[in-house]
């Protein structure tokens, strides 16, 4: 191979003249003189050594690891190296999947209020501050250091516990749950996975998939004969829908034999809002963002 100038190297291979001159500071190649020639040369050797030194760059090799693998080339000791580049990679790959989950986080709470005049308090919410508390102050390259490491598996405990704590609305009613699933099924337009128990069409447990929001699925069941239950006025199922027109169609459906709370309107944090209480004595708040 012809000796080719520092010029020539850094245009064939992408790397910087200044970057080239550092690694010969730090041992990885090397350049000559030619005789009768003013500018330094690499045969090639280096040439050699400097694609070896650009792949392990490219896998994130320290310059100083690279340095004892390309000076000391024993397979335990490489070996290592690379196990430990491996374990910090992993460590990374955790730590920027927790940015990334409150970051999801985040877009599903500004979604959900994504048609009402936007300020950023939700950045001052419990929660958001209990996650942010043991975030560090990172820059975007966070290998190799431990105490951010660790602050960020701190963050990932706490989503992971924030996460695992699931709020769900669980229905009872006096033996016409199959009656009330009908209904539902119908406002929604959705379908119950349940058998009825016994002849009477008891409900020992269903889920109905409702809405796009936090709460999603709803338990429904029948209470036994003498354990009736009644719903009161301070508890509503507060539902969130695909369209405006998802809202009215739901409200037709549940206003027949129930008594109506506030018809759909247009309100400052809702395209689409209502009331209703059905005809089970159930409340519902359903909107569209």
């Amino acid at each position: 191979m012809d000796l080719q100038t520092v010029s020539d190297i850094s245009r064939k291979y992408g790397v910087s003249t200044r970057m080239l001159s550092y690694y010969e500071q730090n041992g990885l190649i090397s350049s000559r003189k030619k005789e009768g020639y003013s500018y330094r040369v690499y045969d090639e050797f280096a040439i050699t050594r400097l694609q070896q030194v650009i792949l392990l760059r490219k896998l994130q090799i320290p310059v100083k690891q690279i340095r004892t693998i390309l000076n000391n080339p024993d397979a335990a000791t490489i070996i290592e190296i690379f196990k430990k580049n491996i374990e910090e990679l992993d460590a990374e790959v955790t730590a920027l999947s927790t940015i990334r989950q409150i970051l999801d986080s985040f877009v599903s709470e500004l979604e959900a209020v994504a048609n009402v005049s936007l300020n950023l308090n939700f950045l001052n919410g419990n929660s958001v501050l209990e996650m942010s508390n043991s975030l560090p102050l990172i820059s975007k390259n966070i290998r190799g250091e431990k105490a951010t490491m660790n602050e960020l598996n701190q963050a990932a405990e706490v989503l992971k516990e924030r996460r695992n704590a699931k709020v769900r609305v669980e229905l009872a009613f006096n033996g016409n749950c199959a009656e009330a699933i009908a209904l539902y099924e119908k406002a929604f337009g959705v379908k119950a996975d349940y058998t009825p128990d016994g002849a009477d069409n008891f409900v020992m447990h269903t889920w109905l998939k409702i809405g796009n929001d936090a709460i999603g699925e709803i338990g429904m069941h029948d209470r036994e004969p003498g354990n009736e239950c009644s719903y009161g006025d301070g508890v509503s199922v507060s539902v969130g829908l695909t369209s405006a027109d998802a809202v009215r169609a739901a409200f037709d459906v549940l206003k027949e034999g129930g008594k109506v709370g506030t018809a759909p309107e247009t309100v400052f944090f809702s395209e689409c809002y209502c009331e209703v209480r059905d005809k089970y004595g159930v409340n519902w708040i359903m909107m569209y963002n």
